[in-house]
C-alpha cells in the first residue's frame, strides 16, 4: 500500500491558507485558548459499495483515527471563534484502495444566547480540506458550510441540528466510455441533522440522530444497463474489482442512528452506535446500508 500522507497534506496546506489568513486578521486583540482533540473509531458497513443488488453488495471494516487542534478566540462575553485544522485517516481491512489521509482548515463562530448551562447556542462554521486515497482516483478537494444550534433542556435532556451543504471536487476518472462523463466523484450535496441525547447517569448517556440529505451519490456495482441510464458519470472502479463499474446518480438518504456513551474520566468518552440509511436514487434505483461502530474520543 502506497503512503499518500505527504502529497495529501501539501494540497490541504495551499487549500487551506485563506482560512488561516482570516483567523490571523483577527487574533491579534482577542484572547485565546488553544483545545487539542483525538479520536478514533472501529466500524463496520455492510455495503460499503453502495450497491443496489445483494449479488453486488460488499461489506468491509476499517479503523480510522482524527485529531483536531483549534485555538478558540473570545471575541465577547458570550461570543467566540474557533480556528485550527483536523488530520485524520482511515484503514480498510479488504478494500485497500479505500484506505485515505485528509487534512482540513476549519473556521467556525459560535454566538451563546444567554449564561449558563441552559442558555441556547448557535454556530456557523465552514472548511476546506483534502483527501488522498489510496487508489488514486478517488482523491478529492473538499468544501464545506454549516449552521447549527442545540440547547441543554435540563440535567439530562440535550438537543441539537445542523443543516450543511458540502461539495466534493475531483478529477474525471480515466474511462473508454463514451458518450457520458467520467467525473464520477465530484458531487454536490445539502443535509439536514438533528438529534437528542439523554443522560441516564453521571457517566452514561444515549442518543439519536436521525439525517436528511439530497444530492449526488455514488454506487459502485457491476456494469448494469438500467443504471447507466439514469447516472450523471460513469466509469470503472477497479478497487471493487475488475468488472465494478461507479456511477454518479442523484439521490434523498434518510438515516438513523442509536448510539450509547460511557464517560471514562473528564477527558475521555468511549462509545458505540448503529447506523441505518436508506437511499433513493434516480431511475428507482435505492440501496440501504447499515453501519455499526466503536468508538473513543479524548479531549487534553
Amino acid at each position: 500500500m502506497r503512503s499518500q500522507l505527504p502529497r495529501t497534506f501539501r494540497s490541504a496546506i495551499r487549500a487551506s491558507l485563506p482560512v488561516f489568513a482570516a483567523c490571523c486578521a483577527v487574533s491579534q486583540p482577542a484572547r485565546s485558548d488553544w483545545t487539542v482533540a483525538t479520536s478514533a473509531s472501529l466500524s463496520h458497513d455492510n455495503n460499503v459499495g453502495n450497491a443496489q443488488s445483494y449479488s453486488s453488495r460488499v461489506a468491509d471494516s476499517n479503523l480510522s483515527a482524527a485529531l483536531s487542534l483549534l485555538q478558540l478566540l473570545s471575541l465577547g462575553e458570550n461570543f467566540s471563534l474557533a480556528a485550527g485544522g483536523d488530520a485524520s485517516g482511515q484503514i480498510y481491512d479488504h478494500f485497500t484502495g479505500l484506505n485515505n489521509a485528509s487534512l482540513d482548515a476549519v473556521l467556525s463562530l459560535k454566538e451563546k444566547w444567554g449564561i449558563g448551562a441552559y442558555a441556547p447556542w448557535t454556530r456557523v462554521g465552514i472548511s476546506v480540506g483534502r483527501a488522498n486515497f489510496d487508489d488514486g482516483y478517488r482523491d478529492a478537494t473538499l468544501y464545506r458550510a454549516s449552521i447549527e444550534a442545540g440547547k441543554r433542556l435540563d440535567e439530562r435532556w440535550n438537543i441539537w441540528a445542523k443543516y450543511s451543504f458540502e461539495h466534493r471536487r475531483a478529477e474525471p476518472v480515466p474511462s473508454d466510455l463514451y458518450g457520458i462523463s467520467s467525473d464520477v466523484f465530484t458531487s454536490t450535496g445539502r443535509s439536514f441533522k438533528a438529534g437528542v441525547q439523554y443522560g441516564l447517569s453521571e457517566r452514561i448517556s444515549l442518543s439519536l440522530g436521525s439525517l436528511l440529505r439530497h444530492g449526488d451519490v455514488v454506487s459502485t456495482t457491476q456494469e448494469n444497463v438500467y443504471i447507466y441510464t439514469s447516472s450523471k458519470a460513469v466509469a470503472p472502479d477497479p478497487t471493487f474489482g475488475p468488472e465494478a463499474y461507479a456511477y454518479r446518480l442523484y439521490g434523498t438518504t434518510y438515516g438513523a442512528r442509536l448510539g450509547a456513551e460511557y464517560s471514562l474520566n473528564d477527558h475521555s468518552l468511549l462509545g458505540c452506535g448503529f447506523q441505518r440509511l436508506q437511499t433513493h436514487a434516480q431511475g428507482a434505483n435505492n440501496y440501504a446500508d447499515s453501519l455499526a461502530e466503536i468508538t473513543w474520543n479524548y479531549r487534553f
